[in-house]
């Protein structure tokens, strides 16, 4: 219930008629802190607290009369319709409280074998939103609003009485009076608090068979327990008033639990050390000791910073584990680097005698006869002629993508050159000398002013007439522009009139063919 990595600590605040009380577990024992009435004295005391203690959840506990229990019957359904058929019957019958719960208890053995629902709700919500209010004012969590009943149905559970058809558990207190939960196989069906006061009996014997006798009318009334049914009651009192154990009287199996002698186990789990609290206390204590309180009327906007710390909290875990779960699966690696590390520092040991040797040999020979200024014009040469150097890739791939825009081309080859880029002639004689064709190359790779001239020949086929043919051919330059994106000059195309114009057709000009040849430049240092 607290969570991963939560605080042991939780405070749990018990309202009932007698007023407020702060209660703290803190992970053995259960201790009073304080104790509260409505009022802004009151208020003021417990905001002065909250401000000092932000970081302990709040779990509320109610033990007041204004707690009803519904039963019905339903038509049986599953699922999302279920949950939308409990929503609308909450919302029906307790319109005036978000402090409300529905369930299904079980099915009818007869007819059209309807769902049993169960609605309880908080009747009176301003009797504790001064103080959830205060608490959310704060920012402090919230991790659950329930009620004595369903302490009750906890603390059966952990009492090891969740398998009985039919039970009945009694709480004395002294402020809040007399309740009775009424549970089938550890589930509550009913519950209902008398005021202490209220009853004209004179003992607490007397008043304790009058009320388990209304309560099993009241059972039976409604169809909850079966007539001429033996109800089993345990009691949990400080009052002790008889000396046996357990009694039968009227169909009702008493047994009774005295706290007195509860005493040494109450002392580990209850920080009391005169009279001992109520047996409310005690089953809060017990319930906290095997796993915490659940959640049975806080909606999500009451519980949300519990949530949100949660979520926190469970994210933190996560982060952790996956540090955990890395640092397992590389840490092979992490050997193996280091054991590389100490082969690498042995080897560098091993080594420096040798590199010694070296330097030593080195001084003993001539210097380089190149000069430095030579052998940085031949490193700077290289370094020029290896950024010229191209992946013909990417104009493959653009020549391959164009294509798709003509599909009757068949192109014959593709040819790449490195060519210097076109130089002025008066630039050639300035000085009175003329270079030649393969000077001014070499001249024009060192200086990095070259070009990667690509050639593209093909032929159009099956083309309706030449200037279909030629259409298809400036289709294909232009898709081919956009993807190289330099310009992309045709120098030859079909009836081109020249020497070398190559021209076929048949007679009835359905079938003509000519070559075209496409050229464009890019420069290698793009």
């Amino acid at each position: 219930m607290l969570g991963l990595l939560g605080s042991i600590k939780v405070n749990i605040l018990l309202v009932d008629a007698d007023g407020v009380s702060l209660l703290q577990w803190t992970g053995r024992k259960l201790q009073e802190l304080d104790h509260f009435v409505a009022g802004k004295t009151s208020y003021d005391r417990f905001h002065f607290y909250l401000e000092h203690h932000p970081k302990i959840p709040f779990v509320i506990v109610t033990d007041f009369i204004e707690e009803d229990f519904r039963t019905e019957q339903s038509v049986h359904v599953r699922g999302n319709d279920r949950t939308v058929l409990l929503q609308r019957r909450l919302a029906h019958l307790f319109r005036n409280t978000i402090y409300r719960t529905a369930k299904v208890i079980g099915r009818e053995t007869t007819g059209r074998k309807d769902d049993r629902l169960l609605l309880t709700a908080l009747t009176k919500p301003e009797i504790i939103d001064p103080w959830v209010n205060q608490i959310l004012a704060n920012r402090v969590s919230i991790l659950a609003v329930t009620s004595a009943s369903y302490v009750m149905e906890h603390f059966a559970q952990s009492m090891s009485l969740k398998a009985q058809p039919h039970l009945l558990i009694v709480n004395q207190e002294s402020s809040s009076g007399l309740r009775q939960t009424y549970l089938q196989k550890g589930r509550v069906i009913f519950s209902r608090l008398t005021p202490a006061g209220v009853s004209r009996s004179d003992s607490f014997e007397a008043l304790l068979v009058e009320q388990c006798d209304q309560t099993r009318k009241y059972l039976e009334r409604i169809k909850q327990l079966p007539y001429d049914t033996m109800l089993e009651i345990h009691v949990f009192t400080a009052e002790r008033f008889s000396e046996e154990p357990e009694s039968v009287r009227d169909q009702l199996h008493y047994y009774y639990h005295w706290i007195d002698e509860l005493k040494p186990r109450v002392r580990m789990e209850l920080n009391s050390e005169t009279a001992l609290p109520g047996a409310l206390h005690y089953s809060l204590a017990r319930s906290m000791k095997k796993g915490g309180i659940p959640n049975v009327y806080a909606p999500l906007k009451v519980r949300r910073f519990a949530i949100l710390r949660s979520t926190a909290r469970y994210l933190y875990l996560t982060s952790v584990l996956l540090v955990v779960c890395m640092t397992i699966y590389i840490s092979p690696s992490l050997l193996r680097i280091n054991d590389e590390l100490a082969r690498e520092t042995q080897m560098r040991e091993l080594s420096q005698p040798l590199l010694v040797e070296y330097e030593r040999l080195r001084e003993t020979f001539p210097e380089t006869p190149i000069p430095s200024g030579q052998m940085e014009l031949v490193v700077s040469s290289y370094e020029s002629i290896v950024e010229q150097v191209s992946n013909p890739r990417r104009t493959l791939n653009a020549i391959s993508e164009a294509l798709l825009e003509s599909p009757e081309l068949q192109l014959g080859s593709i040819a790449w050159q490195l060519e210097a880029k076109e130089a002025a002639s008066t630039e050639q004689n300035i000085y009175g000398v003329v270079q030649s064709d393969a000077q001014r190359f070499q001249n024009a790779l060192v200086s990095r002013n070259t070009v990667m001239v690509t050639r593209v020949q093909g032929v159009v086929e099956g083309a309706s007439s030449y200037r279909n043919a030629r259409e298809q051919i400036l289709t294909f330059s232009r898709a081919l522009e956009e993807l190289v994106g330099v310009p992309v000059e045709a120098v030859n195309m079909p009836m081109d009139v020249s020497a070398t114009a190559l021209v076929t057709t048949v007679i009835d000009g359905r079938d003509t063919s000519g070559e075209f040849t496409l050229e464009f430049r890019e420069d290698t240092l793009q």
